[in-house]
């Protein structure tokens, strides 16, 4: 790392929090839930971008995880003439969920194949953390971090198997009546849109 440091015309130090994936995972599932709840959530944005003109996978918009996804299931549901099942929702949930832990997962590819980045455990208390950044920004000729506050690429079976026995386990859609309020918005909203 030092000489690739050496290679540039100024120094700078970079740290990138992370917390386990598992954990990731988890908040980003949670994200994905709330960013469907309430009257301007994503599905009110997607709605807006078909109502003027915009089709699915068209534009960089339309593209963009969430919204493609989102543009879909209402392009779907106006076919249906504003109709769709629990099912159907549930499936468009957890598509987006998908693509969102996906991307997030080959972010965190990219960035761990960055040499400039000292990853460090974001689980560990603030308090612990800032002295860490403080006392290697002091020393920066040794930027070694300790040990017990950095994170590492995985590498025990444990984690790999946590990893592999993920499954969304969702907070606000969890039951059928959960998403009858969403439903029902795309009855009232959907219903009577021009498909093209």
């Amino acid at each position: 790392m030092q000489s690739s440091l050496k290679e540039l015309d100024y120094e700078f130090l970079c740290f990138f929090f992370s917390v386990k994936r598992t954990d990731l995972y988890q908040r980003i599932d949670q994200r994905c839930e709330e960013m469907l709840t309430g009257s301007n959530g994503i599905l009110a944005e997607a709605s807006w971008l078909l109502d003027m003109g915009i089709l699915p996978n068209t534009t960089c918009a339309s593209r963009a995880i969430g919204y493609r996804q989102a543009m879909e299931y209402l392009f779907r549901c106006r076919q249906e003439r504003g109709v769709s099942s629990e099912k159907e929702f549930y499936a468009f949930l957890s598509e987006f969920q998908t693509a969102s832990r996906n991307f997030a997962k080959r972010q965190l590819t990219w960035f761990r194949n960055e040499p400039l980045y000292q990853w460090l455990d974001a689980s560990q208390s603030l308090e612990k953390l800032v002295k860490l950044i403080v006392d290697t920004y002091h020393d920066s000729a040794d930027a070694s971090l300790h040990q017990s506050l950095t994170v590492n690429k995985i590498n025990s079976r444990k984690e790999l198997k946590d990893l592999e026995r993920y499954r969304t386990q969702n907070r606000y859609f969890v039951s059928s009546n959960d998403c009858a309020p969403i439903l029902e918005w795309i009855r009232l909203t959907q219903s009577g849109k021009e498909v093209t």
